[in-house]
Order: structure tokens, then sequence, then C-alpha cells
């Protein structure tokens, strides 16, 4: 039941596009993932993409996605992550944040910022977001073409404020499109799958962080249940802050990271393994090349994911 044999883990942080994401489950088809995510944040790109080994931390997740074929064109998915988080770095300390952090909130008063200090360099840990996205696969041959409308929904009003915050704390609409394509008769067991998604969060502070993203990845079957993939991915961020230049306010200042202007380039590879006809594992690894006013650093995934028959008479009823 497994159709995605080249399947990409979906990354809170750095998403990935696959095959997996251009072609669609069977109708009544479902699949349940569940990946753990771990991200070493090494530093920060500045607004000229210089790196500065400053103000490191560390992030941990558990996300669980579900799958669902509505039609043999449609599918739903929905995904939710449980992020532990932790500043990492003695540059600056944690008792400078924590005197900044106090600082700060006192200037802005009550009801502003209503949660606590994050980097004090314990984990914390708590739900994110919950992710939505349905996708509709208007082309399967030779090119496979997947329209996919997507929303991002806060769990609930967790903390933002720090290096450790583990999200934005914003609702997000996005949209975009896979295509892809295997690359026979010259490669018959390669692909190629490009995916350009186009995001519209929710403002903050009267700035908007609308952005764009493509990534593009090339993947092998080097046999019948293990494939390899590269892949690289994308980000322009059209508005947003430049650290330190724009934080020109006790507001901006608290709030910057969910604010910023960030720009980048990723890079990593893959593997995926079908451990059975319907269970699948998979394991990546990201750099982050280049950027500005973001992290840099790297991050590994590992995916286990099943796909069971929910209306087990379709494929005989559409033979």
């Amino acid at each position: 039941m497994l159709r995605r044999a080249c399947l990409c883990a979906l990354l809170v942080i750095f998403p990935a596009g696959s095959l997996g994401q251009a072609l669609v489950p069977l109708k009544g088809e479902a699949t349940l993932s569940t990946a753990y995510e771990y991200i070493s944040f090494e530093g920060h790109f500045r607004s000229d993409g210089s790196r500065t080994p400053e103000a490191a931390s560390k992030a941990q997740s558990v996300i669980f996605d579900l799958e669902y074929g509505v039609s043999d064109r449609l599918a739903i998915t929905v995904s939710l992550p449980i992020v532990a988080s932790r500043y990492a770095s003695t540059n600056p300390p944690s008792d400078v944040l924590r005197v900044l952090f106090d600082e700060t909130v006192q200037t802005l008063g009550a009801g502003f910022y209503n949660h606590q200090f994050l980097d004090d360099l314990q984990y914390h840990a708590t739900l994110q977001d919950l992710r939505f996205s349905a996708r509709y696969n208007v082309s399967s041959h030779p090119v496979v073409v997947t329209p996919f409308l997507g929303s991002v929904i806060p769990s609930h009003d967790y903390a933002f404020v720090g290096e450790s915050a583990p999200g934005r704390n914003l609702k997000e609409f996005q949209l975009g499109t896979d295509v892809a394509r295997r690359l026979d008769p010259l490669l018959r067991k390669a692909y190629v799958d490009g995916q350009f998604a186009y995001a519209l969060p929710e403002a903050s502070l009267d700035v908007r962080t609308t952005r764009a993203n493509v990534s593009l990845e090339a993947g092998y079957l080097l046999k019948r249940s293990l494939a390899v993939r590269g892949f690289g991915q994308w980000q322009h961020t059209f508005n947003g802050l430049h650290f330190p230049a724009d934080l020109t306010t006790p507001e901006r200042a608290l709030t910057h990271e969910r604010l910023l202007k960030a720009n980048y380039w990723h890079l990593g590879g893959g593997v995926s393994y079908a451990v059975s006809q319907n269970v699948e594992v998979s394991a990546d690894m990201v750099t982050f090349l280049t950027g500005s006013d973001t992290h840099y650093g790297s991050g590994v995934v590992f995916r286990v994911s099943r796909s069971l028959m929910l209306l087990p008479n379709h494929r005989k009823n559409s033979q």
C-alpha cells in the first residue's frame, strides 16, 4: 500500500518536498507517520550573510502525521508536533538574557507578553502547531502535478520569545504545487521532484513575514525496497525585520524571533527502506549552507510510516 517509495520526512522547521508529496494515496488509503527530529542551531546568519557563533540552541521534536485519500486524486493531511527545545550557549549568558527579558516585559507592562522566560538552559516541551493540507492531483503521467492548500494553526497560546521558543505562535495560510517526474526511459529508477510554496502568515506588530519556499529533490531506487535521495531548499521572506538594525522598539526587541526577514539555502540527503508492503522507515540529514537573519546549524530526522486501507473493497470495485 505504500505508494511513496521515496518519502522525504516532513520537517517542522525545514520542510522538504518529495515524490511522495506529488503522489496522492488511493481512495480510502491512510498513512500514519511518526517522526523524530533533532536540530542543532550553532549560531546565526546576520543580515549580510556572515555567521556569528552565538545564542545556540537545540530542538527535539516528535511529529505525528495522518494522510488520507478522499478520492484517487484528493488527499488531506493533518499533523501535530511536540517540540522540546533549550538554550545551549554561554554567549550571551542565560542570566544576562533573563535580565533583559524581565526589564523589557516590565517596560511593556502587564498583558503584552504573558509567558515565562525560556532561555534558562533547560528543555521546555509543548505542543506546537496543527497543520492541515489538501492536495489534488491534476496530472499523473508523465509529469505528476499536485497543487495544495494548507493552514497552520497554533494548538494553544504557547511562548514564542527566546532562542528556545518552540515556534512563532502565528496562524498561517499556504498554497503551492508539487511537480514530479520519473526519469525513464533514461534512468528508469530515478525521479526528480520540485515544490513551490507561498506562505501568508498572520501579522504581528504590523509586520507580516510573507515568504516563498522552493525545494528540489532527486532520488534513485537502488533496489525494490531501498531508495536514496538528495535535496535542496530555498526560502525568501519578502517582509520582515533585520537584526539588530530594525529592533527599534521594546516590542520589536522582545518578539523579534517571529518577525525576522529570514532567508536561507539548505542542503541534505536521505535514505528510505520498505520494511514490508505497508511499513517504511526513512532517515534524512540537513545542513544550513547560507542565509540571513536566521539560524545556522544542522539536523537529522527519522520517520516510520505505516499504510493501511480503510476502504478494503475499493481496489476490487475499481477494477
